[in-house]
């Protein structure tokens, strides 16, 4: 026979609400979003074209989005289909609305992480917008979890013993919030977009009311659709900003370090300083010397005061005899501890060991200033040696150095021999003469120092080009 009190406590045990299955909707977001952000940091990327068409830049942001989309759905289906996922025989909703509604979250992704990569003040309000969104469709999509059925009471004061349901929304969200402050104060801005737009989503997650009657996969449709279209545009946007700040990038960094003044008989052997776990080959940088020129006697050659004066015809030529540099971001220039060797491009190897671009430049100091008025193009010989796939382009900076703020930043050309309709491996260096023109009217009036910048293609950006720099040839205006 059964006591009052052993039934009472049966009844108190049973008093649960069903599990629901927040839970495992949690753990499908989570794959999704690291499946959205994998695909995006591998396959989102800028064109590596500097003047690209509105129509190409339309179409890879369309692409971008899709990529998102489909890369953030792949996650859930996964797990959604196997053996032991509760949503196999009784899913809450189906899994095309639940994508659908995930999309409206994953279609944001691209732009998070090419905003990321400039580190713009623009990603965390977009990075926190998407998960807002994603929190909302979600929540009107889902159906309320069912309350737990009313039993007559059996103790006393039973309702004063019963614990109350432990809620850590909170918690997390504020943990989330003071780890991407961090995350934001050491400059990993992608991480730290993360954290933020999951607070974003518990936050957002709590405050919407979940509805008496889900909306159908049409109303969610519909509002992927209108989602889609300002997604898609912002990623066009950050397609074009992009572009415009790679190339002030390229100025402004080789302006930066146009008034470091080089001195060619101060170089000495090479000098290894510590590795580096971080470094170009195992140092933080690499100035490469030209090889030494033979002691030849040969009869003083008068010094020019005045290149190009006017009335001159006959171009100029200068041959490169200054050095090279391999640094890597945020670095502006090599570090007074830089490894120096000797030799050209051609017949060294230097790659970057982690994820940070390699960037190589070469430095040429004319010693004399040259009018801008008098010189009206500048012809650079180079020798390509690069057998890597993938197009090189060269940039020219001119620089005065009693100035060093007045820069004249003269573009990029194709290296012809790098393209992909001309490229072929090479048994020797092919020889190539890109063309430069010079603005008659700029802020700069003169210049004595020239800046080469070689960009190569951004899946090469972790090595230096096997390009040699022969001369540069002005010619008069």
């Amino acid at each position: 026979m059964a006591y009052p009190t052993q039934i009472s406590l049966s009844t108190t045990a049973d008093n649960k609400p069903p599990s629901s299955h927040v839970r495992y909707v949690a753990f499908l977001l989570a794959s999704g979003l690291v499946n959205a952000l994998i695909a995006a940091i591998l396959l989102v990327h800028i064109p590596d074209s500097r003047t690209p068409t509105v129509p190409s830049l339309t179409l890879r942001a369309v692409i971008f989005v899709l990529i998102g989309v489909l890369a953030g759905t792949s996650g859930p289906w996964f797990y959604w289909r196997r053996a032991n996922s509760p949503f196999l025989l009784n899913p809450p909703i189906p899994f095309l609305q639940f994508a659908i509604c995930c999309a409206v979250g994953w279609v944001w992704v691209p732009a998070v992480v090419l905003l990321s990569r400039e580190d713009s003040p623009l990603t965390a309000p977009v990075a926190l917008l998407g998960a807002t969104l994603l929190a909302f469709a979600l929540r009107r999509a889902l159906p309320a979890t069912p309350s737990p059925p009313s039993i007559p009471r059996q103790l006393l004061f039973e309702e004063i013993l019963t614990r109350p349901q432990r809620q850590f929304h909170g918690y997390i969200a504020a943990v989330c919030i003071y780890l991407a402050a961090y995350e934001l104060a050491i400059g990993w801005t992608l991480t730290a977009c993360a954290l933020l737009a999951a607070s974003a989503f518990l936050i957002a997650w709590k405050l919407t009311q979940p509805p008496q009657n889900p909306s159908p996969t049409r109303r969610a449709a519909r509002r992927l659709a209108l989602i889609a279209l300002p997604a898609i545009l912002l990623t066009f946007y950050t397609l074009i900003h992009g572009i415009a700040h790679r190339a002030q990038l390229e100025a402004v960094a080789a302006a930066s370090r146009a008034n470091l003044r080089v001195h060619g008989s101060n170089a000495t052997e090479d000098t290894p300083t510590a590795p580096s776990a971080t470094g170009v080959a195992g140092y933080h940088s690499i100035i490469l010397w030209p090889d030494p020129p033979k002691h030849d006697l040969v009869p003083p050659i008068p010094a020019q005061t005045n290149l190009l004066a006017p009335g001159t015809t006959k171009p100029l030529i200068i041959k490169f005899d200054g050095p090279y540099f391999y640094f890597q971001t945020p670095n502006k220039r090599p570090g007074p501890n830089a490894l120096q060797v000797h030799g050209t491009p051609l017949a060294h190897d230097f790659q970057s060991n982690n994820f940070l671009p390699l960037v190589m430049e070469g430095h040429q100091l004319l010693g004399t200033p040259i009018p801008i008025d008098r010189c009206g193009e500048i012809q650079l010989g180079i020798l390509n040696g690069d057998n890597h796939p993938g197009p090189i382009a060269i940039a020219l900076l001119l620089t005065d150095s009693a100035s060093p703020t007045n820069q004249l930043y003269l573009g990029s050309q194709p290296v012809i021999t790098s393209q992909s309709d001309h490229f072929a491996m090479k048994a020797a260096p092919a020889p190539e003469v890109l063309r430069y023109t010079v603005p008659g009217t700029a802020k700069i009036r003169r210049f004595d120092q020239i800046t080469v910048m070689v960009l190569p293609d951004s899946s090469n950006y972790d090595q230096g080009s096997k390009i040699a720099i022969q001369q540069f040839q002005l010619i008069p205006r």
